[in-house]
């Protein structure tokens, strides 16, 4: 919902599985509308409408740590936002993902557990996070110790975030990532939209940009980078720019499916 022009999901009121709908389905009923990036990835490419992009780049598919770039589409084209920066990805590097990009790229595929990042074009869904805040122009969800993310390939929730206490669900997990944690990597965390619009067991979950616990610190297969420079990707980021991450070594980028400046730009980090 959207409240005094700050868009937010609303802590208490989560719908789950039963006579509710897990948060997957609430989400993706925020993406899945006419004008759409998510919504029109059947029909159309994802940079119809996309004005923002992030893009993370590796020396190779088992590299663990490249750049950031953050680009916006302008009156004359695409920009840089944001010059390069340091990120971390998985501990194993990085493997095709399933999202915007096409199901016949090469290279090796991302799994349950391998400790990879994936590779690949991906919607950047919303944000959530352990603090109180509220971007203007981006979704935020903050989490309470109930709020976990499903990584049982065999649960019926398998890559949705679930809240435990909300009626009618009934926990069919025997694992699952902690969304509200301690250390401080997910105070501010963004959502990447990796396997999600169609789940497939086994391809990965709980995807997400977040914070690093160093430079150089690899992640088990999420993008991580300093906290501060979360925090600013989620205020620079406008859910109706449908936002994307555009994610791999250097060898994907040429046969993925981008603009030729889009193209230009990333050829020059």
């Amino acid at each position: 919902m959207i409240e005094g022009g700050r868009r937010c999901i609303d802590d208490g009121g989560m719908e789950t599985k039963g006579s509710h709908r897990p948060l997957i389905v609430l989400v993706l009923s925020l993406f899945l509308r006419e004008d759409s990036a998510l919504g029109q990835a059947i029909e159309s490419p994802w940079h119809a409408r996309c004005g923002q992009i992030v893009a993370v780049i590796a020396k190779t598919w088992e590299s663990p740590a490249g750049g950031m770039i953050c680009l916006h589409r302008g009156q004359r084209g695409w920009e840089v936002h944001q010059e390069w920066t340091p990120v971390t990805v998985g501990r194993a590097g990085l493997g095709l993902g399933v999202g915007l990009h096409a199901a016949t790229l090469k290279g090796p595929e991302k799994r349950e557990g391998d400790k990879r990042a994936p590779a690949g074009i991906f919607p950047l869904e919303f944000a959530f996070g352990t603090k109180d805040f509220s971007p203007a122009t981006f979704l935020y969800r903050r989490t309470t110790r109930d709020d976990f993310w499903v990584d049982d390939v065999r649960s019926n929730f398998y890559n949705q975030w679930v809240r435990i206490n909300d009626p009618g669900i009934k926990p069919d997990w025997s694992s699952a990532e902690t969304l509200r944690r301690a250390d401080g990597i997910y105070d501010y965390a963004i959502v990447v939209g990796h396997n999600r619009l169609r789940v497939i067991p086994g391809r990965g979950s709980a995807i997400f940009m977040h914070a690093w616990y160093g430079p150089g610190v690899p992640t088990i297969g999420c993008t991580a980078m300093e906290k501060s420079r979360v925090k600013s990707l989620i205020e620079w980021l406008e859910l109706d720019r449908h936002p994307v991450l555009i994610q791999g070594p250097e060898e994907l980028i040429p046969v993925l499916e981008l603009p030729e400046e889009v193209r230009t730009i990333l050829r020059g980090g």
